[in-house]
């Protein structure tokens, strides 16, 4: 079982015995609410922070890129620090942690330090979200508030989508870029704060530090980022073309396949094997996978669109997409009721679909498509993003008793970060590649021989010639104005292949849902004998 069991289920005990740890479940929300919004608030603001540092695209990906393999080390780490000192005492350390962390991003002005600085905010802050996780998990039994806590740890996670473009705008208006990070420090350093004062009787065992399973954690840590930073760097830097890509990938699969070996044969394993064997916890994690890339409306599809076709700015993305927060918001009681009173498979395909449906909208995109153009797909993707959010939770957990349950969460946490990055590189992928496709199409299609050509570069020249004074610049003109419209063509004819994409990968998602087990009310659940505290 994984060290950290002992001391993480004792605790809950006390809490069932008492009354729920709402002090630390409410402190544990406002740090997943911060965590899953400011690493996209980042990442829509990309552009401000390459500029800021003076660095290429390229090199400013890092920014992103290590703050996630950070992520994929602090969420297992997370865990045994529970163990060893207790929960609210993880809580301080690693809220203090993502504070000092995101103030050296902020005040930082060489490359490496902030590099340096972007992992531990990473490691410290991506595990925020799993503390929420494991705090009702260990404190709220299946049919007495768990669905409840769990509901409300859904939208936490799931509100970022649409409020990080706004979040962005008003950050970045207030003090620049280093504004993103100044905000996250102080955020950390009252997360911390308000941490000292929950959860204080739970001590931990610092006996459990030694028996805590290293070998695997250090090995399943560098394989995740490995395979992480070949997702998230191999479209920059042409996937295979460069060694270190391919090698990240082989390094990072055969690191997993050692850390797995060493987990099979550990005494106190990080990770729980038998947990995926239960089709409710292995298809939730496929689906989880799968829901990201409806999540990829909001987060990049539909801003990279209007950025580049439309020319907007942060401040009217920001605008555009805090309807799919106040869309996923209102169905959320709507997404709880099916969620408690039906079958959440219904809930799960029906979210699926709607944001299929979003997606299939936008097929036909055009570039002259603007803000208005996207409200319905997004009201769909919100309304979706809470129904599936939410019932997921349901076969995330089932089943986890006080010795599984760190490791359900960890494995679903995970998910959740490969989910997006892996949805991001494919989606990325598919609009360069689609893109050079269509120009050369374009290309060769448009040429001085067609009589639809010669008309619109005739128009184009008629309209310049009151502007230039030389007949060639007004050819010129003419021609880079044709130039730019066909690349603009080009792009949302790959935006339109990146949307069909997935929409039928959620389409197929919503029928796999189906395959899940039917599950029963969840106030028929009880604690059962093996979920008490390990003796």
């Amino acid at each position: 079982m994984p060290a950290a069991v002992d001391s993480v289920s004792n605790p809950a005990t006390s809490d069932r015995a008492s009354s729920p740890p709402f002090g630390a479940i409410a402190v544990s929300t406002f740090g997943a609410v911060v965590a899953a919004t400011m690493p996209l608030a980042v990442i829509l603001s990309m552009p401000d922070i390459a500029g800021g540092l003076s660095v290429s695209a390229d090199e400013a990906s890092w920014v992103t890129t290590l703050y996630n393999v950070g992520t994929l080390a602090g969420i297992p780490a997370a865990v045994g620090v529970a163990g060893v000192t207790g929960r609210g005492r993880t809580m301080w350390i690693f809220g203090l942690g993502f504070a000092l962390s995101s103030l050296v991003v902020a005040v930082g002005h060489s490359l490496s330090w902030v590099f340096i600085a972007r992992f531990l905010e990473g490691f410290f802050g991506g595990a925020l979200p799993l503390l929420m996780m494991l705090i009702v998990l260990t404190s709220l039994p299946p049919g007495r508030g768990q669905l409840e806590g769990l509901t409300l740890f859904a939208i936490a996670t799931s509100l970022g989508g649409g409020v990080a473009a706004w979040a962005a705008d008003a950050l970045i208006a207030l003090g620049g870029w280093r504004a993103l990070f100044t905000s996250q420090a102080v955020a950390g350093g009252l997360y911390a704060l308000l941490a000292l004062f929950v959860l204080r009787a739970d001590r931990g065992n610092r006996a459990l530090l030694k028996a805590f399973d290293w070998p695997s954690f250090l090995l399943l840590s560098m394989g995740l980022g490995l395979v992480l930073v070949f997702l998230a760097e191999g479209e920059r830097r042409f996937w295979f073309e460069k060694w270190w890509i391919a090698a990240s990938l082989v390094c990072g699969l055969l690191c997993i396949a050692f850390a797995i070996q060493s987990m099979r044969h550990a005494k106190r394993p990080l990770l729980i094997l038998s947990i995926f064997r239960r089709p409710t916890l292995s298809w939730s994690l496929i689906l989880q996978v799968a829901f990201r890339f409806g999540t990829l409306l909001a987060v990049f599809i539909a801003p990279q669109y209007l950025a580049r076709i439309q020319g907007f700015r942060t401040e009217q993305i920001g605008g555009v997409m805090l309807v799919m927060s106040a869309a996923t918001l209102l169905t959320t009681p709507v997404a709880y009721w099916l969620a408690a009173k039906s079958d959440p498979r219904i809930a799960l395909s029906v979210g699926l679909a709607a944001m299929a449906l979003a997606a299939a909208m936008c097929v036909q995109i055009t570039s002259e498509w603007a803000s208005q153009e996207f409200i319905v797909p997004l009201l769909l993707a919100g309304m979706g993003q809470a129904l599936f959010a939410v019932a997921t939770m349901r076969y995330a957990v089932f089943g986890a008793n006080f010795h599984d349950g760190p490791s359900h969460g960890i494995a679903f946490n995970i998910a959740r970060t490969f989910g997006l990055v892996g949805g991001l590189a494919l989606v990325a992928h598919t609009v360069v590649e689609r893109e050079k496709f269509h120009s050369a199409m374009l290309a060769e299609s448009i040429t001085n021989l067609q009589p639809a050509t010669g008309e619109g570069i005739a128009a184009m020249m008629r309209a310049l010639i009151s502007w230039l004074p030389d007949a060639a610049g007004v050819q010129r003109g003419a021609f880079s104005r044709l130039s730019h419209e066909t690349a603009r063509q080009a792009f949302s004819l790959a935006y339109q292949d990146a949307f069909f994409i997935t929409a039928v990968v959620l389409t197929v998602a919503a029928v796999l849902v189906w395959a899940l087990p039917a599950l029963p009310r969840p106030s028929t659940l009880r604690l059962l004998p093996s979920q008490g505290p390990n003796r």
